[in-house]
C-alpha cells in the first residue's frame, strides 16, 4: 500500500567551518536555533530544493510555505511542518532536511519567543535564569498570558511556569535556571479576569493576578452600592458552573473577622453577582431627599430620616407618620412625634423599622387624616416597588 505522504529527515554534518573535519552527526534530539543553516530537499517534485537559514526571530522563509517558526523544533518536527504546508500545493511531497551548518553560538544561547517586547536569541552564562532572559527581551507585552510560560529543554521536555504574579509584584517567583539550547515561549491570551455584575459602583470585568479574594475584586469594582444585598452575594464558578451564596455583611459592614471564611478565593472566569436588597424603606413628604433607602438590622425611624437628609423647610416632624402593612391586610398608619424622639436621643423598640415601611413627614399646613394618608401613600409605594 502506498502511503499518502512521507516525511524523512537526515542529520548531515557537512560543517567544516562549524564543527571541524571529523565532526560527528548531530544528536537525534537536536533542536534548531537561530543561525542554523538547513538544506531542504523535496521529491519527486523538482525545483524546490533550497538552503535556508533560521533567522534571529527563530523563523525560516520557504517558497509556498511562507514564514514558519523553526527555532526550538526538532528536525522531524520542522520536516513535518514543511510537509503540511507544501501538501496544499504539491502532491505527496517527500521532505528531507539536512543540517548543513550549526550556529557557532548556539551552545551558549537560548531562544525567547512569543509575547515579549523584543523576542530573539540571547547569550547566557552559568546561572542565567528565567528572570534575566525575560528582562533581556524587554519583558512581556500586555497581551502575554503569564500563567502558561513554557521552557522547552534540549531533551524535548517541556516545563510550564506560572508567572501570573510577576505583573503585580515585579518579582519572578520561579526564577528557573536555563540551559543552552532552551526555548522560552510566552504565549498570548486573554488576561485572567473575573466578571462583576449587579449592585456595584462599576460593574465589569476585572483582571486578577495570583491568589485573589472576593473582597479584593469588589474593591476593584468600586465596592457595593447602598442597595446591595451583602447577605447573599452570589459567586458562580467557571470551572463547573456551580454557585454559592456568601454573607459578606458581617465582614464588610461590622468588620467581624470571624466571618473571613466568606472572603473566598476567586478564579479566572468566575462571576460575582450582587442583587438588590429587599430590606428597604421609603422616606416621603417634606424631607430633603425623598427616596428608597436600604436599612440594616437595628435601624429606626430617625436613621431613615437622617438618610433622607433630614426634614425640609415646612415639614412637621411632630406629626410624622409610619405606614406599615401587616401580612396581606391593609396598611396601618401610626402617627409619630419625632420631636420627642430626637429629644430623647434614642428610638423606642416599637419604632424600629421593617422592610417595606414608609416614613411620611407632612407639611405644617392642615393635614389629612391618618387613614387618608395611608390610602394615598400605599399606591405610590406599590408603583415605586415596580420601578425599582
Amino acid at each position: 500500500m502506498k502511503c499518502s505522504w512521507l516525511v524523512t529527515f537526515l542529520l548531515i554534518t557537512s560543517m567544516k567551518g562549524a564543527l571541524g573535519e571529523s565532526a560527528s552527526p548531530a544528536p537525534a534530539d537536536y533542536r534548531f536555533a537561530p543561525g542554523d543553516v538547513i538544506d531542504v530537499s523535496v521529491t519527486p517534485q523538482k525545483g524546490y530544493d533550497h538552503t535556508i537559514t533560521v533567522q534571529p526571530d527563530g523563523k525560516i522563509s520557504y517558497p509556498l510555505a511562507g514564514q514558519l517558526q523553526a527555532a526550538g523544533l526538532s528536525v522531524e518536527e520542522l520536516a513535518q511542518k514543511l510537509h503540511d504546508s507544501l501538501k496544499r500545493e504539491l502532491r505527496d511531497p517527500l521532505v528531507t532536511l539536512s543540517l548543513k551548518e550549526l550556529n557557532k553560538q548556539a551552545v551558549r544561547r537560548v531562544s525567547l519567543l512569543g509575547a515579549v517586547r523584543n523576542p530573539g536569541v540571547f547569550e547566557i552564562k552559568d546561572g542565567t535564569g528565567l528572570a534575566e532572559i525575560l528582562a533581556s527581551g524587554g519583558g512581556p507585552t500586555k497581551e502575554a498570558d503569564l500563567r502558561r510560560v513554557t521552557i522547552t529543554r534540549a531533551d524535548r521536555s517541556v516545563q510550564t511556569v506560572d508567572l501570573a504574579q510577576t505583573g503585580s509584584t515585579g518579582q519572578v517567583q520561579e526564577n528557573l535556571p536555563l540551559a543552552p539550547g532552551d526555548t522560552v515561549v510566552v504565549p498570548e491570551g486573554a488576561a485572567p479576569a473575573v466578571l462583576v455584575f449587579g449592585e456595584v459602583t462599576k460593574p465589569g470585568s476585572y483582571e486578577i493576578q495570583g491568589d485573589t479574594r472576593l473582597v479584593q475584586v469588589l474593591s476593584q469594582s468600586g465596592g457595593p452600592t447602598s442597595r446591595a444585598d451583602l447577605h447573599q452575594v452570589k459567586l458562580i464558578r467557571s470551572a463547573n458552573g456551580g454557585s454559592q451564596l456568601l454573607d459578606l455583611e458581617p465582614l464588610l459592614v461590622k468588620g467581624d473577622a470571624s466571618h473571613s471564611d466568606q472572603n473566598v478565593l476567586v478564579h479566572p472566569g468566575d462571576t460575582i453577582v450582587l442583587t438588590e436588597t429587599s430590606e428597604r424603606v421609603y422616606v416621603m413628604g417634606r424631607v430633603t431627599k425623598p427616596d428608597v433607602y436600604t436599612i440594616k438590622q437595628g435601624d429606626g425611624v430617625l436613621d431613615a430620616l437622617a438618610m433622607a437628609g433630614g426634614v425640609a423647610a415646612g415639614g412637621d416632624i411632630g406629626k410624622a407618620m409610619l405606614v406599615r402593612r401587616e401580612g396581606t391586610g391593609p396598611p396601618v398608619t401610626t402617627q409619630l412625634d419625632l420631636t420627642k424622639m430626637m429629644a430623647k436621643g434614642k428610638i423606642e423598640s416599637n419604632d424600629l423599622l421593617r422592610a417595606g415601611d414608609v416614613l411620611f413627614v407632612p407639611d405644617k399646613k392642615p393635614h389629612r387624616s391618618i387613614s387618608e394618608v395611608g390610602s394615598v401613600i400605599w399606591p405610590i409605594v406599590s408603583l415605586m416597588n415596580i420601578l425599582h
